[in-house]
């Protein structure tokens, strides 16, 4: 499954994956880190094409304790205490804990809490926007956001912007003034785009 424009420009445009190298450290060997900060990015994709590969090592359980952790958080349900709680105790048993050199004591999980973590109920809705709703209180999540802003000029360029504030300075109005008119105006219905200043400006899901 590829990545569609959008999310193909953000990518491009921001820092949501990033590749850093590590010098080495005493007599360890110098590394590379993969960071991807966007959990929708790390599970509809990252996972989805680590579970295409076979792994031969016990990084395949690592997998395993990650894709659990990772379907949590993008579920919201780490929100709860008991599962966050559960995704904490989950960490302590994985990468260098599960080496044969590892010599600090190592608390597995049994089968229940596994299965507890595995069918832990989402806190959270997506929204077709990018935006996440509370399930609970029905507010939107303000920081959970995983969009850019397609605006339409009057003769029709079209500008693509990767955050609210950047939208903004180009329509010509604050940030709280195009956010209300995207949460407003789009809030319940079909049609996404809404007129500020003569610009079409939407919000659209990436990832």
């Amino acid at each position: 499954m590829g990545l569609d424009y959008y999310s193909l420009y953000k990518l491009r445009n921001t820092s949501t994956i990033a590749v850093t190298s590590h010098k080495p450290r005493s007599k360890s060997k110098p590394s590379v880190s993969l960071v991807i900060k966007n959990v929708r990015l790390l599970n509809n994709y990252f996972v989805a094409l680590l579970e295409s590969m076979a792994f031969l090592t016990k990084k395949g359980k690592d997998f395993f304790d990650f894709k659990i952790t990772c379907r949590a958080v993008y579920n919201g349900s780490h929100r709860i205490e008991e599962i966050k709680s559960l995704i904490i105790k989950l960490s302590l048993t994985m990468n260098n804990f599960r080496l044969s050199t590892n010599k600090n004591p190592v608390e597995l999980l049994s089968k229940y809490e596994i299965n507890k973590l595995i069918d832990a109920s989402p806190t959270v809705v997506d929204l077709s926007d990018g935006r996440q709703r509370d399930i609970a209180t029905q507010k939107i999540l303000g920081q959970q956001t995983s969009c850019v802003f397609e605006l339409q000029y009057p003769k029709r360029e079209i500008f693509i912007a990767n955050t609210l504030s950047e939208a903004a300075n180009y329509v010509g109005v604050s940030v709280d003034t195009i956010t209300k008119h995207l949460d407003y105006d789009t809030a319940d219905s079909g049609e996404r785009y809404v007129v500020i200043n003569n610009h079409k400006v939407k919000r659209v899901c990436v990832f």
